[in-house]
C-alpha cells in the first residue's frame, strides 16, 4: 500500500482537523484517502493532536489548531470527579492504556472509557503512541497529558481568533461558533 502521510501533511498544512470517521460535515481520513497506520504514525511523531473534539468523534487536529484552541478548552472545572482523578494519574505513572486503566480502575468497569472521553474532549489527554496491535487498521493506545504531546514542540499561536479562522474554511461562522462554545 502507498504511504499516505505527504498527502495528509499537505491536507494538515491547509487544514485544522480531521475525522477518523465518515461524516456529511466534515473530510474523514478515508474520504481524503489516508490510512489509518499513517495518521497514526503522524500522532507518535506528534504531527497531530488526536482529540474528541467534535462531537465525541475521534478527531485529528494540525498542532497550528491545536495550540489556538487550547485556551478554549482544558476546562478542568468541567470534569467530572473521576475524570480529574483519571487525569491527575496520568499526570503521575505517564503514558497508560486502555487495558491497564481498567485494571487500575476496577470499579469503574466500562466507565472508565467515558471519563477518558471527557479528557479527549477538553484536549487533557491524547493518544501518545501504539499500544497493541489488533488488525492491519486498528490498534490500543497509550494515553498521557496533553503536556507529554507539547513537549519539545514550540508553542503556535494560542488564539481563538486564530481557531475561528482555520475553521473558516470548513465550517459556516455559526457552525464555528457553535464549534468553539
Amino acid at each position: 500500500m502507498n504511504d499516505t502521510r505527504d498527502l495528509l501533511r499537505g491536507y494538515f498544512s491547509q487544514n485544522p482537523l480531521l475525522l477518523c470517521n465518515e461524516s456529511k460535515e466534515l473530510p474523514s481520513l478515508a474520504s481524503l484517502g489516508g490510512r489509518w497506520n499513517d495518521i497514526v504514525d503522524m500522532m507518535e511523531g506528534r504531527e497531530v493532536f488526536y482529540s474528541k473534539l467534535y462531537k465525541g468523534r475521534v478527531t485529528y487536529l494540525s498542532p497550528a489548531f491545536y495550540f489556538a484552541v487550547k485556551p478554549l478548552r482544558q476546562r478542568e472545572e468541567r470534569l467530572s470527579p473521576q475524570a480529574r482523578e483519571l487525569l491527575e494519574f496520568l499526570r503521575q505513572a505517564g503514558p497508560v492504556g486502555t487495558e491497564a486503566l481498567k485494571r487500575l480502575f476496577p470499579l469503574w468497569e466500562k466507565q472508565a472509557g467515558r471519563y477518558l472521553d471527557e479528557l479527549l474532549k477538553e484536549l487533557l489527554v491524547t493518544a501518545v503512541k501504539r499500544d497493541k496491535t489488533l488488525n492491519e487498521n486498528w490498534c490500543t493506545f497509550l494515553w498521557a497529558p496533553a503536556e507529554v504531546w507539547e513537549a519539545g514542540r514550540e508553542p503556535l499561536s494560542a488564539s481563538p481568533f486564530e481557531a475561528e479562522r482555520l475553521l473558516s474554511s470548513l465550517m459556516t461562522p455559526a457552525q464555528v461558533k457553535r464549534f468553539l462554545a
